[in-house]
């Protein structure tokens, strides 16, 4: 199954220099094109694989050649494959999203909230957030490839295939990267996690509470619009 961006229509992996994975001095690596076109349930096997190594100017090269929509992040010099999240993550992501928007209108608030749009990190990594914020004093332009600017805040929604990397080297690198709040966002438990940099405690807020932030004057969102009763 081939795996590709948001305008599948128009994404194609032909051409993008995937063939250095076949060269001698990367023989040995898995190369891109396994997770690209790789069997069914291969997220079962994406703990024990070795990702290919790729540098950021590589990396934005593909991205470029492929109009910046493969599914990949470069995560810790790590080139990693981001599947579909699956329907609990992907509504949980639309009721945040909707959530800082209605926050957004209800306070005149000038800030930038964006979906899956690739971020430039300080150590090279090149994630695509589920969902980033930048403040008003700080919005940066919207231009094609990966914003040069650390989101204010950035929200990470669980799944079965992501929830490996959000809770480890991902949120590493968010608070190694200056990011200011991360929320991390999971359907299963019912819980938004909100982690700070420095020595704060991860605050988990559960069914029945209401998600509150001092980066965000105001915001008050109850967790049970983002995890509805089934």
């Amino acid at each position: 199954m081939d795996v590709v961006g948001q305008n599948d229509q128009q994404c194609s992996h032909a051409g993008c220099g995937l063939d250095k994975w076949d060269s001698p001095e990367h023989r040995g690596e898995v190369p891109l094109r396994v997770f690209l076109s790789s069997p069914p349930r291969y997220h079962e096997l994406m703990a024990t694989v070795v990702h290919p190594r790729v540098e950021p100017w590589e990396f934005e090269a593909l991205q470029e050649n492929a109009g910046w929509c493969m599914d990949i992040e470069l995560i810790a010099g790590e080139a990693v494959l981001v599947p579909p999240i699956g329907g609990a993550a992907s509504s949980a992501q639309g009721e945040l999203y909707a959530a800082l928007h209605r926050w957004q209108e209800d306070t005149a608030d000038g800030g930038l909230v964006l979906q899956d749009v690739f971020v430039a990190l300080p150590d090279g990594s090149r994630p695509a957030p589920d969902i980033s914020y930048w403040r008003a004093e700080r919005r940066p332009p919207v231009a094609r490839g990966a914003i040069q600017s650390i989101p204010d805040l950035v929200i990470e929604v669980l799944s079965p295939s992501t929830r490996a990397n959000d809770l480890g080297v991902k949120r590493e690198v968010y608070m190694s990267s200056g990011v200011r709040e991360l929320w991390l966002a999971d359907p299963d438990a019912h819980t938004i996690t909100r982690v700070r940099p420095g020595n704060i405690p991860d605050e988990v807020l559960g069914d029945g509470t209401v998600l509150r932030t001092e980066l965000l004057d105001g915001f008050a969102l109850e967790l049970a619009r983002v995890f509805p009763a089934i």
